[in-house]
């Protein structure tokens, strides 16, 4: 009996030794204001600004269990199989017959596969574990390199190379396991896998131990190691799928640069917009909620197939004076308008604090640092000629609440004294631009001016303008402004240039005018005053799409721009003949955009 007692107790503990688990882990009134002799009303102190939308964050996928690492414990025993990663090395541990303890010895090399693990492939050894469960070396392929010198151990038993050829009876499953460190389709996934929850850089570490499977004479080792890598750029998250289709290494390297860059590829066709409005009333965009879009004097920023319109928050009633925010809307197509919030609002002092005014809001993209930049004009609330200067602020992406940073200033502290801007970022630099004809080219940080030349001609015979704007067809640069009318719309005009430097040409008007005589004739560059010109790039051509400010009653001779919030909209395609330098020839009550196509029709 005692020795049935001992039997007993000594078979339950070689089966509790053999036993494995595994674990995956996976976050007033209206006011005319005469601004170096033109009538203006400002924009300002009302209700409550509009509160940005909420944004939303998205976990990290987890890693998935990698319990496939010991698929074959009645082959291999024990081993780490705990660790997934290394667990199969220790499984391969039955490989051949009597050297079987020297594959063991490969087994604790599997423990290094946790190495490879702790690379923080997480997802790389993880998955390559699930990846290899089939033949039971999940845990070796996570093993990464630490399995090389583990490979050679067993070698030296000779299991292991008995145990190569018998892939299926442990020992041999050992080498194998070398050889899933290396292969591709493990370690590749891997790195897509970590890509695909958006932690690139810690794919890079994975990859680098997968690659050190090379010393398992496993070229394909190597291979998986530089999937990994390739997993890497996956910062966009959509690089990761594109990464966990590479199973053979290099392919996984494509998917990766994919995530190279956040947009995806431009669509052949569509969305489509639809615009609808009559002359006399322009168009009244509605948001998605229901209530009137209200952005007004600013610009459009395009990010990835998105567009961003920005501009004056204007609150009901009487158009005031004093700064009330920058809002933003966004849109897949030009026509349908999401409100993104108030992404600059009234400052508690300072240039745009309290009972001061801002005009002319704009925001770029930095050509050198990737940061938005958000300039406007700041001055006084009554003569708005007061203290006026070019002031900014700053976000990592164009949605979010700006950081106001203060006044933009050379590296002599001198400001940039104007009343109307524009700012305008090309693969030329950056730069902003006046009411005057000033050209100022920003530093590489986009957070100040390091020099400005004055260009009369960008004016033509009309002494200075207003709501300058600036945009680029081909290598020709064009600059749009308006008369010095206040809130009345008048005959808008433009001048051309090879470069923002100059030359400047002035061109004529921009739509039909019937009496020359007259800057404010009947069609009044179809009751509009020009704000931006937007670039629709798309498969078949570009569209470069005018938007023009419809202010409240701007056709009238007296009151015009009294009640701001009322504002809309002309959005009218621009046409560039050989015959005519009229770009607006004819108004358009109705007709379609084809974002993708960069095509427009009636």
């Amino acid at each position: 009996m005692k020795r049935t007692a001992c039997a007993a107790i000594v078979l339950a503990a070689l089966v509790l030794g053999c036993s494995s688990t595994g674990k995956g882990s996976g976050t007033s009134n209206p006011r005319v204001r005469l601004r170096r002799n033109r009538l203006q009303c400002a924009g300002s102190a009302g209700p409550e600004p509009l509160d940005p939308l909420p944004f939303s964050t998205q976990p990290i996928s987890g890693v998935s269990s990698i319990d496939a690492g010991g698929t074959n414990p009645g082959k291999g025993g024990t081993g780490a199989s705990s660790q997934g990663a290394s667990g199969s090395g220790g499984t391969q541990q039955a490989g051949g017959t009597g050297s079987g303890g020297i594959a063991g010895t490969g087994g604790e090399s599997g423990q290094g596969g946790v190495t490879g693990l702790a690379g923080t492939t997480g997802a790389g050894g993880g998955t390559a574990g699930s990846g290899a469960s089939s033949s039971g070396v999940g845990g070796a392929a996570g093993a990464g390199g630490m399995t090389a010198s583990g490979g050679s151990t067993t070698g030296s038993g000779g299991t292991s190379g008995s145990g190569g050829s018998t892939t299926g009876s442990g020992g041999g499953t050992t080498g194998l396991g070398g050889s899933a460190t290396g292969s591709a389709s493990t370690i590749g996934l891997g790195g897509s896998t970590m890509g695909s929850g958006g932690a690139g850089g810690t794919s890079r570490s994975g990859g680098t131990s997968g690659s050190g499977g090379t010393g398992d004479k496993s070229t394909t080792a190597g291979a998986g190691g530089t999937s990994s890598a390739g997993g890497v750029v996956a910062t966009a998250g959509s690089s990761a799928t594109g990464g966990s289709g590479g199973g053979p290494g290099g392919s996984s390297a494509t998917g990766g640069s994919r995530g190279t860059s956040s947009c995806g590829a431009a669509a052949g066709s569509g969305p489509v917009g639809v615009f609808n409005g009559p002359l006399a009333t322009g168009i009244a965009f509605l948001d998605t909620d229901g209530n009137p879009v209200n952005a007004h004097g600013g610009g459009i920023i395009q990010v990835c197939d998105t567009f961003y319109m920005h501009g004056l928050y204007f609150p009901p009633g009487p158009t005031p004076n004093d700064f009330n925010g920058v809002s933003m809307y966004s849109s897949k197509d030009l026509a349908t308008w999401k409100n993104e919030g108030i992404v600059l609002p009234q400052q508690p002092s300072g240039e745009l604090g309290p009972n001061r005014n801002c005009d002319r809001p704009h925001i770029i993209k930095c050509p050198k640092t990737g940061e938005f930049v958000l300039y406007a004009r700041a001055s006084d609330d009554v003569t708005f000629e007061e203290d006026k200067e070019v002031v900014y602020a700053t976000s990592p992406t164009v949605n979010a609440v700006f950081t106001y940073q203060g006044s933009l200033l050379n590296a002599s502290g001198q400001t940039a004294s104007h009343s109307d801007m524009s700012a305008y970022a090309d693969d030329t630099g950056a730069y902003f631009i006046t009411e005057s004809g000033w050209v100022y080219t920003l530093a590489d940080d986009c957070h100040s001016w390091v020099s400005g030349s004055q260009y009369t001609a960008v004016n033509g015979p009309s002494g200075g303008g207003e709501a300058p704007t600036v945009f680029r067809v081909a290598s020709t640069y064009y600059w749009l402004a308006s008369y010095k009318t206040g809130w009345r719309c008048n005959n808008n005009f433009y001048s051309t240039a090879p470069a923002m430097t100059g030359p400047w040409t002035y061109q004529g008007y921009i739509a039909p005018v019937t009496d020359t005589s007259n800057d404010v004739s009947p069609q009044q560059t179809w009751l509009s005053q020009t704000t931006w010109v937007q670039p629709v790039v798309g498969s078949q051509g570009t569209v470069y799409l005018y938007w023009g400010d419809h202010w409240d009653n701007c056709g009238a001779t007296s009151g015009a721009g009294s009640s701001n919030y009322s504002a809309t909209y002309v959005f009218q395609p621009l046409i560039f003949s050989p015959t005519t330098k009229t770009l607006l020839p004819t108004y358009l009550a109705t007709w379609s955009l084809d974002v993708g196509a960069g095509t427009w029709s009636q």
